[in-house]
């Protein structure tokens, strides 16, 4: 029989919203440090300090420094805190559903948006995973995550002809990976050259067009070959 007077769990939108806003504070916290002195630098006393919350406060929240870094990456890659997924969003609801040739363009605004949240904390991420193995396995699940999106993409351009005859899904697929998810090309020509997020769409645009819609059918090697001269 049950006990009439064992407590049940208190849970209310308030105390929701407190844990939500604490995680926040966190992730901004270290988000921060992480950007200012770099990962391995940055202890979790400081981020704790930095976020105003007590260290044990901290370590139930994120357990370990890696969970944290990997919690800021994922958040500033969706751009919000809930559980909808990338793809569901409205900025990629607006690249599948643009006028016919003109899903790269719109792909293009989209990608140097995400490029322009995510760059900095992407680099830290791959730099940190050269170091920490914890961040290894998090950083292959999110290379995986976004080939596996990318090629929805190059699908969508598949279904709509606009993909060049001897270009495949996959090709596309990692052609948009190499290009678009790039942070080291974003942050090299935006931070260093002093390109504005408008040139680098232009390019990222001209760059995935070319690759993907207008590569010319290359001529077989036998073709290219001179015919050997006839000896009589």
């Amino acid at each position: 029989m049950k006990d009439r007077h064992a407590k049940r769990p208190y849970n209310s939108p308030a105390r929701t919203e407190q844990a939500r806003q604490t995680r926040r504070r966190i992730r901004a916290a270290g988000e921060a440090l992480f950007v200012r002195f770099g990962y391995a630098a940055t202890s979790m006393k400081e981020v704790a300090r930095e976020a105003g919350v007590a260290e044990r406060t901290l370590y139930l929240n994120f357990p370990t420094k890696a969970a944290l870094l990997s919690e800021i990456i994922r958040v500033t890659v969706r751009g919000h805190d809930r559980d909808e997924p990338l793809l569901a969003g409205q900025a990629y609801r607006s690249v599948f559903e643009a006028p016919p040739g003109q899903l790269l363009h719109q792909y293009a605004i989209v990608a140097t948006a995400l490029m322009d949240r995510t760059a900095r904390i992407f680099a830290i991420g791959e730099a940190a995973a050269t170091v920490d193995p914890a961040l290894r396995d998090s950083r292959d699940r999110g290379h995986a995550a976004t080939r596996k999106d990318l090629r929805e993409v190059a699908e969508a351009l598949r279904q709509r002809g606009e993909l060049a005859p001897q270009v495949t899904v996959g090709q596309a697929g990692d052609v948009l990976f190499a290009l678009a998810a790039n942070q080291d090309l974003y942050l090299r020509l935006t931070a260093e050259c002093g390109w504005t997020n408008h040139q680098y769409a232009q390019l990222l645009e001209t760059l995935l067009t070319h690759l993907t819609t207008q590569i010319p059918n290359p001529r077989p090697a036998d073709s290219r070959r001179r015919p050997a001269k006839r000896r009589d």
